[in-house]
Order: C-alpha cells, then sequence, then structure tokens
C-alpha cells in the first residue's frame, strides 16, 4: 500500500459513508487505485448494511450491562457484588456527616434562647 493510499483511506472511508465523491486532491488517486476502489466498495456496503440495520429495533436483554460489565478485566471491571455495600457504605458516610454538621452548626440567637428554654445546652 502506498503513501497515498495511507493519506487517501479516511476520505475514502468518509466518502463511502457519506456516499459523496473523494475530496478533489485524492480523486485522481482513487479513480486509478484498485486498493482504494476496493476500500471505497467495503466500506459503501458496510454504512449501507449499518443503515438497514438502524431500522431495526431490538430490546437490548436484561442482563447486557451485567455481562458486559463482568466481561471486562482491568480498572474498568465493576464486580455486581459491590455495587450494593458501596451504595449502602456511602449513603451511612453521608448520613454520619449530616449528622455531625447538624450538631456542630453555628447556633443563631433565637436558637440559643429557644434550647435555654427547653433545658438543653
Amino acid at each position: 500500500m502506498s503513501l497515498v493510499c495511507e493519506l487517501a483511506a479516511p476520505f475514502v472511508a468518509n466518502s463511502a459513508v457519506d456516499e459523496i465523491d473523494v475530496v478533489r486532491p485524492l480523486r485522481t488517486h482513487t479513480a486509478g487505485c484498485l486498493k482504494c476502489q476496493a476500500r471505497h466498495a467495503a466500506m459503501s456496503k458496510t454504512a449501507r448494511e449499518l443503515i438497514a440495520l438502524a431500522d431495526e429495533h431490538t430490546k437490548a436483554p436484561a442482563d447486557l450491562e451485567w455481562r458486559v460489565m463482568s466481561a471486562l478485566e482491568g480498572d474498568l471491571a465493576v464486580p455486581r457484588s459491590w455495587r450494593t455495600p458501596m451504595a449502602v457504605g456511602a449513603a451511612v458516610v453521608s448520613m454520619a456527616a449530616a449528622v455531625i454538621i447538624w450538631r456542630f452548626r453555628p447556633q443563631t440567637p433565637a436558637s440559643r434562647a429557644e434550647s435555654r428554654v427547653s433545658g438543653k445546652t
């Protein structure tokens, strides 16, 4: 594959998908290059097939997210068993923070007077 073919590849692919001519500077090359013509034909066929598939509406399986996440490896893998404990832990920590913030909030003169009347310090 020549350097011009490598340079023309994205333009050939875009023109095939958008169903337009290849940009002018590369048009003469693609008109005479069998590899570029084959790439254009393959991309055109793929684009047509994808457009045809887009008309079909298929509902994803209920466990699709779990299957995808389970298939991942490395940093992106999130075991499903960790989701609930992490959510509960986050809720407990945020509730504790809310109680601490409420307890140590600055008091206004009205709330001080109320606490004296009720006998609280």
